[in-house]
């Protein structure tokens, strides 16, 4: 090789390209790209009630998605609605001013898991008016509702604020009887149904005594709901 000799020297690629002697362009950022031409740079959304800069195209979607949502909001209100006046009417008796089957169930059961709270077990009671089948063949079911309304009230009366009173269905009653044992319990039972026959109903052309008849048993520690009224029942029959 002649060192005297003068030759072209490629100058050195860093990042270059061979040909025109051009940028190689840089490796970028997987969060870097390309402005999109669909897309609008000066759009800036922002949710949840904040400001909102947004294109045309953009606010209709927005607008289409609200159009939306509105009739499903209103139906999730009325179903929520419907859902708590069927939880009353589950509650409630339907015409008798005190709480139906299922709300008596759920105090007795209230009652059942705090009896470690109280110092004498508490007692229940049931009471069947035995007369009023006969009325309401006499005179019709609106006199079976009315006698059952005098009974209910008459027994509200004579009770103590710690007390619940129920309807079991039809005829039946039952009554929890907060801090009475199985011998108060009867005592005061004997007392409710002496008021009852002395306090007669009057409607549909009739005054007719209540006959009514009672059980009592004790709510005992580790029972349920079913077997504590089945346990009154068996008292009221024998």
């Amino acid at each position: 090789m002649d060192v005297n000799r003068t030759e072209g020297v490629a100058p050195a690629m860093n990042n270059k390209s061979g040909s025109g002697g051009r940028d190689t362009p840089q490796h970028q950022n997987p969060g870097d790209h390309a402005p999109d031409d669909d897309v609008d740079n000066d759009a800036a959304v922002e949710i949840k009630g904040m400001a909102a800069d947004v294109t045309p195209r953009v606010q209709a979607a927005l607008d289409a998605l609200s159009a939306e949502i509105e009739p499903l909001r209103a139906r999730l209100a009325l179903t929520e609605e419907r859902e708590r006046q069927l939880r009353d009417d589950l509650a409630h008796h339907p015409f008798l001013p005190v709480p139906g089957r299922r709300e008596f169930l759920r105090e007795l059961n209230h009652v059942l898991n705090h009896l470690n709270d109280l110092t004498i077990l508490p007692s229940i009671a049931l009471l069947h008016v035995g007369n009023a089948d006969a009325l309401r063949c006499d005179h019709g079911r609106d006199s079976l509702d009315r006698i059952l309304v005098h009974v209910a009230e008459t027994v509200s009366a004579a009770l103590l604020s710690t007390d619940v009173l129920g309807n079991l269905g039809g005829n039946d009653f039952a009554i929890i009887l907060l801090g009475a044992d199985v011998g108060t319990a009867r005592t005061r039972m004997q007392g409710i149904v002496t008021n009852l026959k002395q306090t007669p109903f009057t409607g549909a052309g009739t005054s007719m005594p209540i006959d009514a008849r009672f059980g009592v048993a004790e709510i005992a520690r580790g029972a349920s709901a079913d077997a504590a009224i089945r346990a009154a029942d068996r008292d009221l029959i024998a």
